[in-house]
């Protein structure tokens, strides 16, 4: 059975660094009230209890203070020792490894880093008593501690020594989070208010599984960072707080129930431990049966519902079919409007392609070009009569460009049984939110732009493996590996550039392009004379600046959006009007001139694709999306989503579907698979997908700023 560790036998250290002397690293005041808060709350008797003397704060530590408390502790803790870190995460370029920064850290020489491995090391020396062990990361990379380098030295991840938990702010490849203007950081944020609140459903005791669940859902809902997980033996269920949560008091009506229903049959299930989408989801272990086995974990895993959530469920559904048995026979479900009704009662099979895009906001100029061609697609297949017998017709939602809004547009067209592939989203960062929703669904996802190489070779693909997360996402514009190599051949063949200064702003999609490009820079025969790490809210950029022009560079590569790049882009050509600016499609934006000013001509950037209006191919196309009279332009991306939805409708066409048939969901796996081997010659260019899902032409285009607006140089 599941106890609380004896507070009186335990130990906890918080460690936080918020203030930095090197100027490249943002101060963190989150931080400093992450410390205070989980202090308050860790010393709570509501909570867990610890004695003032137990728990230990460091909030501005040097190397050697952090080190020593931290064996203090360790000499000192029998039951349980908790070990919590705070700040800015880096990974050493040579051994992969993570380190922690502190005031007077230099990102340039680690060594004035506090080395993860040093603490891994002390929490395993043969002099800690402590039978439980629990280290908490809240810093960009922290998943590094969960495997990785961390795992090459011959002894193992921290977390294979039984009774070891530990618990991460985000993946080995991915940047934490400190919202403006929030109190908290992103993750402790959560954590604390688990603390505050309790968690619902929970059982009396918090183990860190519990926890774990309920910060994964609570992040993931908010589309920030996904957390991280491994433990060994029964790590699961150490328990460290009381839950708080009163749960409120039942209402007595049949209307609560069903209120109740349908909020819980909204979310969507988390993400279970790689299961293959044949296999059924497996119960989780309860925390107070823990699992024998070490979890290493994505997400945690689905438990079942038990008879009370059942039950309440069969209500809802009940109700459901109650009112829609109450409509006319003749409203066709399907679909959703008359049209298909229509289809329906001349025998026809009313097939749905749904589109994910931004269709306000920022984006709404891309999202709108990627609507409208596909609409224009589907409107090309219907009028000849592609596949006999069948209509398509395309269902448009807005993502807003945010992964909360993709989230639930992948849900809601997951639940619309006419859908059969999706083309979309626009973003990358969507794109991931959306994956796995359609992965389980088996519904085959086809985006026009995205290019993180990520979404189809795996997080290893800069260490050279690739491993396809899911077999449901295609793309048909060329990844990132493709831009930065192209960006380096161009600078340093035509544009005869040889020393590059990189920044990138801790994104996924920055920091994927900077280590391509530095890396065919140097193939080239380029030197990379320095880099920067900087936030994505960013503006000045006065001290990368300085570095850049004092190093000599006569180009700077920025890894990240326009919004950053155009103020860089004029500040750096007022230090120095010799030296360019340089970057992937997240430059290639028309508000990026404005902003960069006049000095910012002859500044490239390298975006996927090829260009429409260069294209013989594409000569018809841009004819008959004229003469349709979209209020917008078909744009960067309209004639690669033209090319996505003709590859769904040639897959559909290839199964040889009875028009007889009214529920298309029923074709969504065979579809992915038709999808896989899909080829001909398409409006830019031939569609083929490797086994990856990434498209067989990689073509990209440079562009470079010239009177303002950017113009295609190089196909």
């Amino acid at each position: 059975m599941t106890e609380l560790s004896n507070p009186a036998r335990s130990r906890a250290l918080l460690i936080g660094a918020h203030s930095f002397t090197d100027p490249d690293l943002e101060p963190l005041p989150a931080v400093a009230r992450n410390l205070d808060r989980l202090a308050e709350l860790l010393r709570d008797p509501s909570v867990w209890g610890l004695d003032a003397g137990h728990l230990s704060v460091l909030a501005e530590p040097d190397r050697d203070q952090a080190l020593g408390e931290a064996g203090r502790l360790a000499d000192e803790a029998e039951d349980t020792l908790l070990v919590y870190y705070a700040g800015h995460g880096f990974v050493h370029d040579l051994s992969n490894e993570l380190y922690l920064a502190l005031p007077r850290t230099d990102p340039r020489r680690l060594y004035t880093a506090l080395r993860y491995q040093d603490i891994r090391e002390l929490l395993l020396g043969p002099q800690v008593r402590a039978r439980r062990k629990v280290v908490i990361l809240d810093c960009c990379w922290s998943g590094l501690a969960l495997h990785g380098a961390m795992s090459a030295t011959g002894l193992g991840g921290l977390s294979d020594i039984g009774g070891t938990f530990v618990l991460t702010a985000t993946s080995e490849t991915r940047t934490a989070l400190a919202p403006p203007g929030e109190t908290y950081t992103a993750f402790t944020g959560e954590l604390i208010g688990a603390l505050e609140k309790g968690v619902p459903e929970a059982p009396p005791l918090l183990t860190m599984t519990t926890l774990y669940r309920h910060l994964y859902d609570a992040l993931v809902a908010k589309g920030r960072p996904t957390p991280q997980q491994r433990n060994g033996n029964t790590a699961g269920a150490i328990a460290v707080a009381r839950n708080r949560h009163r749960p409120p008091v039942p209402g007595p009506g049949p209307e609560d129930a069903v209120t109740s229903a349908t909020e819980e049959a909204s979310v969507d299930p988390p993400p279970v431990d790689s299961p293959s989408a044949e296999e059924p989801l497996a119960e989780k272990p309860s925390d107070e049966e823990p699992s024998d086995e070490d979890s290493s974990v994505r997400g945690p895993r689905v438990r079942l519902p038990g008879p009370r959530r059942r039950r309440t469920v069969v209500m809802a559904s009940a109700l459901v079919v109650a009112v829609l048995g109450s409509l006319p026979a003749a409203l066709n479900l399907i679909g959703g409007d008359g049209s298909d009704a229509d289809a329906k009662a001349k025998g026809n099979l009313t097939v749905t392609i749904g589109v994910s895009a931004p269709l306000s906001g920022d984006f709404v100029s891309l999202g709108r070009g990627i609507r409208d061609s596909a609409d224009l697609a589907v409107k090309k297949a219907n009028a000849d009569n592609a596949v006999p017998g069948v209509t398509f017709k395309i269902r448009a939602l807005d993502d807003k460009g945010d992964l909360a809004s993709g989230r639930r547009n992948a849900t809601e067209l997951v639940a619309d049984r006419s859908v059969v592939g999706v083309v979309g989203p626009l973003n990358t960062s969507v794109a991931q939110a959306m994956q796995k929703t359609f992965h389980d669904a088996h519904l085959t996802q086809i985006s026009p732009s995205n290019s993180d190489p990520a979404l189809t070779l795996g997080d290893g693909w800069q260490q050279g493996t690739f491993a396809r997360p899911f077999n449901t996402y295609f793309r048909t514009v060329a990844n990132d590996t493709a831009q930065a190599p192209a960006a380096a051949r161009y600078l340093y063949v035509k544009s005869k550039r040889r020393k590059a200064f990189v920044i990138d702003d801790k994104q996924t999609y920055g920091a994927s392009l900077v280590q391509s490009f530095k890396k065919a820079f140097g193939e080239e025969g380029g030197a990379i004379v320095g880099e920067s790490h900087v936030d994505a809210g960013r503006r000045d950029f006065s001290t990368q600046v300085s570095q850049a022009v004092n190093a000599g560079a006569d180009v700077v590569y920025y890894g990240g959006l326009y919004d950053a790049a155009g103020p860089l882009s004029k500040q750096l050509h007022a230090a120095s009007s010799g030296v360019l600016l340089a970057g992937g499609d997240g430059i290639f934006s028309d508000t990026y001139a404005p902003v960069a000013g006049d000095g910012a001509d002859g500044d490239i950037c390298i975006a996927g694709g090829a260009v429409p209006d260069s294209l013989p191919s594409a000569e018809t196309y841009i004819k008959d999306y004229k003469a349709a009279g979209y209020n917008s332009s078909y744009s960067s991306y309209g004639g690669y989503a033209y090319d996505a939805t003709s590859a769904l409708i040639q897959a559909f066409k290839s199964l040889h579907v009875d028009p007889a048939d009214t529920v298309p969901s029923a074709k969504r796996e065979s579809l992915r698979a038709a999808v896989q081997n899909v080829d001909f010659d398409g409006v830019m260019g031939k569609v083929r997908f490797d086994a990856n899902g990434d498209a067989v032409s990689q073509a990209v285009t440079v562009y470079r700023l010239s009177g303002g607006a950017w113009k295609a140089v190089q196909a």
